[in-house]
């Protein structure tokens, strides 16, 4: 665990605005900051980062915190690595934050497996250069894949013997059930043999760059398929997995954009061309979780994937994800010719396929070109359906000009009258007002539903425990009774941090909580960050307090006096709910007159 007195230092070097800045755009607004919350669908900055609290707070999904959980968050990360992650990111160095952490019992029963996968990887590399491995540098040369490529990817060979793997790797003390765990050994003749046998290798990498699984290439003209590719295993989970990522990560946030492609030979294709900032999906539909990791990269995505049809319809889906997530993106363009970035690097050369990798279009750019070379237009019925299938890609189009020219080049390819698509998009955005109005105005976070006067009450309280002492002082001597469950975890956040510290600021609050076992800690830091921004409160006094507690204590007692009226009334006729009523509201007179 690491020491908390560097978790304090580190915040006290690192600026909450630089550190999101590097994730997300930021901007400045006032004597504060706002940004697009990564942390949901968010159309317009609802986030607000303060530079003076060193805090940050989405308005909208609630999420916040410090420099420390904004990074656990973004990266899903441990609160330690995010700790090590920030002050790597502010080039603060100590040895203690070298000390392993203490590891998970899955992060424990995982590791013999990254050891036998980078092993065997390394096996992999050592054979593809030695006899054993000569047809498959021959396949590598005839590709153009030169020594420093292979390197790059880690790229290898598995002998045709699939024995050898296997007993080279229970010479490295990997147990079989380890080898048969991350998806390589087979059974043949009462034998575990390699999959792999006979193949070059690519070692598939997670976030981090390290080695969980492997596609390996035929090189023959067997009727075997051409690619066996790792199972699902503890390590590797497909859809979370994009190829070539942790090497992209490194160089997309220097270029501004990184290259969405289809195969890890065409991310090796554009790395031959120069261009280092290229992941694949390894033919692989995109999922959430992958369109997640891409989003974090904080930059334009190009999308590039074939130009056949199933590419092309795996694009459509892309652009579907991306708009629902948020994520930057164009597409490039594609015509007629090689369907893929390896096919035109090695038909065309280098130049040519550099000059193709910028050629970018937009979303509308592209649903144009696809539907009218997929869709054909002969009759009044076809030409209907293409305008149909094409008015979601013009309904949030913003620009005036944009919108007028996309209107008249479809037009021009329906040969319909432009006021015939204006029409037809005003009446689409019509009818699907009500369902989106409807999306919009549900609340899912009940945390931001009006307040009753005891809650709002409780909340001014529980903020003059953030900033003073005389607060809670008072709060523990009058025993002061909250009624909302996240306002009392604060408050005993608050007097557990003051059990062991002389002074306590909001950082080191939201720390102390995210460090927790708490369930409900992301609501806790949430709730703190809220309160936070408050600016409108007055400053505590003898006055405010004693006021304060004399309203939670009459909040409380008529809380309670409508409970009990709710359960004398369960299961009674109206007429004696009537009664019971008139009751209550002549003893309430009578309380009243007394005073």
């Amino acid at each position: 665990m690491i020491d908390q007195s560097i978790i304090e230092d580190i915040l006290k070097h690192a600026d909450i605005v630089d550190v999101i800045s590097s994730y997300i755009n930021v901007i400045k607004k006032g004597r504060n900051y706002v940004a697009v919350c990564p942390f949901h669908d968010d159309k317009n900055p609802s986030m607000m980062i303060s530079k003076e609290k060193q805090i940050f707070k989405c308005f909208v999904c609630g999420t916040g915190g410090n420099a420390i959980t904004f990074i656990q968050k973004y990266e899903n990360i441990s609160f330690e690595n995010a700790v090590k992650k920030l002050a790597e990111l502010i080039g603060y160095k100590d040895a203690r934050l070298n000390i392993k952490s203490t590891a998970s019992k899955q992060e424990e029963a995982n590791a013999p497996l990254y050891v036998t996968c980078e092993e065997l990887t390394k096996f992999y590399m050592m054979t593809l250069l030695a006899k054993e491995g000569e047809e498959g540098k021959k396949y590598l040369t005839e590709r153009f894949i030169d020594d420093e490529v292979i390197k790059q990817f880690r790229i290898g060979f598995c002998p045709n013997n699939p024995l050898i793997s296997i007993k080279y790797l229970q010479a490295k003390n990997c147990t079989l059930k380890d080898i048969e765990t991350i998806g390589v050994a087979g059974h043949s003749n009462g034998q575990y043999v390699d999959k792999n046998a006979g193949r070059v290798v690519f070692p598939l990498t997670d976030i981090n760059g390290k080695v969980v699984g492997y596609s390996a290439r035929k090189i023959n003209n067997s009727d075997e398929a051409k690619y066996v590719n790792s199972p699902e295993t503890p390590l590797f989970q497909k859809g979370n997995i994009i190829y070539n990522y942790a090497n992209a990560k490194k160089t997309a946030r220097l270029d501004g954009y990184c290259y969405l492609l289809e195969g890890f030979m065409d991310v090796i294709a554009l790395y031959r061309a120069g261009v280092k900032s290229a992941v694949a999906l390894m033919g692989t539909a995109l999922t959430m979780q992958q369109v997640n990791l891409l989003k974090r990269l904080n930059v334009e995505i190009r999308l590039c994937l074939d130009s056949d049809n199933p590419g092309q319809m795996a694009t459509l889906k892309a652009i579907e994800l991306f708009d629902k997530s948020n994520v930057k993106y164009r597409i490039v363009r594609r015509s007629n010719g090689p369907k893929d970035a390896d096919e035109i690097l090695d038909k065309y050369g280098k130049e040519n396929l550099i000059k193709w990798l910028n050629i970018l279009i937009d979303k509308v750019q592209f649903a144009m070109n696809y539907f009218s070379r997929t869709n054909p237009l002969n009759t009044i019925d076809e030409r209907k359906r293409f305008i149909l299938d094409f008015l979601p890609f013009l309904k949030n189009v913003n620009s005036e000009l944009e919108l007028e020219e996309y209107i008249v080049n479809i037009a021009k390819i329906t040969n319909f009258d432009r006021k015939v698509i204006t029409n037809a998009l005003e009446k689409y955005k019509k009818n699907n007002t009500h369902e989106e109005n409807a999306n919009i105005t549900l609340d899912i976070h009940p945390e931001r539903k009006a307040l009753k006067r005891l809650q709002l009450t409780e909340r001014m309280f529980v903020y003059q425990m953030l900033y003073s002492k005389k607060a809670l002082e008072f709060y523990k001597d009058k025993d002061v009774p909250l009624s909302n469950e996240i306002f009392s975890k604060i408050a005993s956040y608050i007097m557990e941090y003051y059990r062991n510290h002389e002074n306590m600021t909001i950082n080191d609050l939201i720390n102390s909580v995210a460090q927790s076992g708490d369930k409900e800690k992301d609501v806790i830091v949430s709730s703190i960050t809220e309160l936070s921004f408050e600016n409108r409160y007055p400053e505590c006094s003898n006055d405010l307090l004693n006021e304060l507690y004399s309203i939670i204590q009459k909040e409380r007692a008529k809380e309670y006096d409508n409970f009990i009226f709710e359960e004398s009334t369960k299961g009674k006729s109206d007429v004696e709910q009537l009664r019971i009523l008139r009751e209550r509201n002549i003893k309430k007179n009578a309380q009243l007159n007394k005073k």
